[in-house]
């Protein structure tokens, strides 16, 4: 294990064999000890040792003070056995597991330990367990249940604190019982099987199953999640494109009219309130149904996705929005711009529109594409809406092409009397 990042800093994959492997581990239940996906596994892992680290960072004082407490209760009961042989168990024994003991309560505050964590706790578990196992088979009496009390705890507190997998602490308590075993036999010591086979092996047979049942319903219960956090995912991702999809205009990409109405509608509330000036831009396609009717149908949206394109270039701030407004008209939102700002984007617009040189025959004004542009500016006031807005600039786009159309014009009062005597 070389990372101990949290499982939500790690990407899985969700391929469909994953999603049909959790799949039916969640239906069957199966008893998995390992997942056949190697980042699954590494996340699982991950995940399980936060929270060791969490588990000892919480725990350290109280851990630090039950060691403490125990050696206290051998040199207070059991002073002879402290004692002996010039203090042999407290040099030999006590020293070494208090040193194996703050390794793994503050050693896991450093990042390289975090880093190779099991790499590191196992053989500090494997010398603990070792040595407390040797202590007790090697002395009879009270003392030698007194330490196989400390066995059974260190046991418990490695299966379910420092969260090996099952298989993971199978191999460190065979790998002790053998230590302890060897320890008895190199020092010709009498070894006693009853209390091994109880003590050890029985009460490690009880933890390990513990264990990999808690372990067995943490995997399950982690591909629950994993199972959600895709599900979840694919909701998010649907909902955005049906956002998209309500919001955008399916053949130029750019925003629909339902979209730009309430882009409208905001911005018409934020310039009343701030008193800040609105310009729109409505434009057509001269004589689009003629392209249309002449090259077909598809040339018509190649043409119209073009204009589009154009028009997303022609804008120079993040404010301005450029809508289909219906058909082959489009309408541009200047947020904060006076006229003369609506007039700059409306010549860039006929310029650029103008360079794309789409032939087009069928014109009457010019031998490709052209638009042409009505351009209103207003000041937003309490007895003006924004339908007032757009209705000054659509009887702008009626006068340019009224006067033949390939230009722009900007919106005056006198527009609506010839609109109304016309």
């Amino acid at each position: 294990m070389r990372s101990t990042e949290s499982p939500a800093d790690k990407q899985v994959c969700y391929s469909p064999a994953l999603l049909t492997f959790i799949e039916n581990c969640l239906k069957h239940r199966n008893p998995v000890f390992h997942f056949p996906f190697a980042a699954l596994e590494e996340r699982f892992v991950a995940k399980r040792i936060q929270d060791s680290l969490a588990f000892i960072a919480a725990g350290h004082y109280f851990l630090l003070i039950m060691f403490v407490l125990i050696i206290i209760n051998v040199i207070a009961y059991y002073p002879d056995t402290a004692a002996a042989n010039d203090f042999f168990i407290v040099k030999y024994v006590y020293s070494p597991l208090t040193v194996a003991i703050s390794c793994i309560l503050y050693g896991s505050r450093l990042r390289w330990v975090q880093a190779h964590f099991y790499h590191v706790m196992a053989p500090l578990c494997v010398f603990i367990l070792y040595v407390i196992t040797a202590l007790a088979l090697a002395h009879t009496g009270d003392y030698s249940e007194f330490v196989v009390y400390h066995l059974m705890v260190a046991i418990i507190l490695m299966a379910f604190g420092l969260r090996f997998s099952t298989l993971y602490f199978v191999g460190i308590l065979c790998a002790s019982g053998l230590l302890a075993y060897l320890y008895i036999e190199s020092h010709h010591l009498p070894f006693n099987y009853i209390k091994f086979s109880n003590y050890y092996i029985l009460y490690s047979a009880v933890v390990v199953i513990l264990a990999a049942i808690t372990e067995w319903h943490e995997r399950l219960a982690f591909l629950q999640s994993i199972l959600l956090d895709h599900q979840t995912h694919e909701l998010t991702r649907l909902n955005q494109q049906l956002d998209l999809m309500a919001h955008q205009d399916a053949l130029t990409g750019i925003a629909n009219r339902r979209y730009f109405d309430d882009i409208a509608y905001k911005e018409w509330e934020r310039a009343l309130r701030d008193q800040q000036p609105l310009t729109v831009l409505l434009l057509d396609v001269d004589f689009f149904k003629r392209f249309n009717d002449y090259y077909g149908h598809s040339a018509g949206d190649d043409c119209l996705k073009m204009i589009a394109q154009t028009l997303s270039h022609s804008t120079l701030r993040a404010s301005d929005m450029v809508a289909r407004y219906g058909g082959e008209e489009f309408i541009l939102l200047l947020p904060n711009t006076k006229a003369s700002g609506g007039v700059s984007v409306a010549e860039r617009i006929i310029q650029a529109v103008d360079a794309l040189k789409m032939v087009h025959s069928q014109s009457d004004i010019a031998p490709h594409v052209t638009v042409s542009i009505g351009i209103t500016n207003i000041m937003p006031s309490s007895h003006l809406s924004v339908t007032d807005m757009i209705q000054q600039a659509d009887l702008a786009l009626y006068a340019a092409k009224e006067r033949g159309r390939h230009q722009y014009v900007m919106y005056h009062p006198e527009l609506l009397t010839t609109s109304t005597s016309a």
